[in-house]
């Protein structure tokens, strides 16, 4: 990237991160400094997402936790969770970001008690919202709760195909209305949508940019179509070259981004985070995964500690820093060594 894009993505990555008040982060930072300065520094950034609830409204063809068991009395308790968020912010690190996920995260009503939690041990915090739940309370509850920024997903802006890709009628007025409300209450909020075939080539992925421009988000995030979960045999989804070329064209960095900010110019490839070591899972019954999309475990959080798990996963072949493209469910030799219990495949 030149200069000027440089300066644009770090705009973005302020208007998207840190439109709040960071005192408590700042304080983790010194103490991180001050305990293991080279482990900090080396770690850069660390983004742990935790699954509360595998329910949600909605039936995406393509949730990527589409295929997990539902069982509500397996799921990890508040005091579980609280648990695990504080030996996450233990770990060395700049910047440790804790993203709330589901099915959907906001019908847990121990949402709010976590997400402060989480901001107590000087944590950034994030969720991810199918939009339905954002109501003026529930938004306002949010905010002050501690929450720094949000993602809903939009996938049209033809309110009956938004509805019927949700499989929820009523859900597009929703996330309209929901995104409104963030934007008024000045919770940071971005679009998050996936990039299908039929979007990239009737301009809808345009569309989707432009609404977001109007409704003032913070940037729009979209998602290329991954073989897991309900799209796992999506294979007329998947893209090619040509495909990948024109989402591509689309970023930009003071506000449209693949996947990550790190992917926001047409010269860069998808990066995987989970490959840099900068990104895990952990679902709602305390397994531990490279990502959702990825249904391979390497521990349990009842059974282990989050470091004790994170270091034996990370010493495996594919987390080996040598290349950080592409997506492990598309890597043959990740599955044929790494599929095992846990899998839904």
């Amino acid at each position: 990237m030149n200069l000027p894009q440089i300066f644009k993505r770090y705009g973005l990555i302020f208007r998207e991160k840190f439109g709040n008040s960071y005192y408590r982060q700042l304080l983790r930072l010194a103490s991180m400094l001050a305990q293991d300065p080279l482990a900090s520094l080396r770690q850069g950034v660390l983004k742990a997402m935790i699954g509360l609830t595998y329910d949600c409204q909605c039936s995406c063809s393509y949730c990527c936790a589409g295929l997990y068991p539902k069982n509500k009395e397996e799921e990890l308790s508040a005091h579980e969770i609280k648990g695990l968020i504080k030996d996450i912010a233990k770990l060395p690190s700049i910047f440790t970001l804790v993203s709330f996920f589901g099915g959907e995260a906001i019908l847990k009503e121990s949402i709010f008690d976590l997400i402060g939690y989480a901001g107590s041990k000087g944590l950034f915090i994030e969720t991810e919202t199918n939009g339905i739940l954002l109501s003026p309370e529930n938004v306002k509850r949010l905010k002050k709760s501690g929450l720094h920024h949000i993602f809903v997903r939009l996938e049209s802006t033809d309110q009956a195909l938004h509805d019927e890709i949700s499989g929820f009628k009523g859900c597009f007025k929703s996330v309209l209305e929901g995104i409104r409300c963030c934007v008024a209450e000045k919770l940071s909020c971005s679009i998050s949508t996936i990039a299908f075939k039929d979007k990239i080539y009737n301009g809808e992925l345009e569309r989707i940019i432009s609404l977001g421009r109007e409704l003032g988000v913070s940037s729009v995030r979209i998602l290329y179509p991954t073989a897991a979960g309900r799209l796992l045999n999506g294979d007329d989804q998947f893209l090619g070259r040509e495909e990948k070329n024109k989402v591509r064209g689309l970023l930009s960095p003071d506000f449209v981004y693949l996947e990550s900010t790190q992917v926001c110019v047409k010269e860069l490839e998808r990066i995987c985070p989970s490959k840099q070591k900068k990104f895990f899972y952990i679902s709602c019954y305390g397994q531990v995964q490279p990502c959702p999309f990825v249904p391979a475990e390497f521990g349990n959080i009842r059974n282990e500690k989050i470091d004790k798990i994170l270091g034996k996963m990370w010493q495996q072949k594919p987390f080996d820093g040598k290349r950080h493209t592409g997506c492990l469910m598309d890597n043959q030799l990740f599955w044929d060594k790494y599929k095992h219990a846990g899998s839904t495949v």
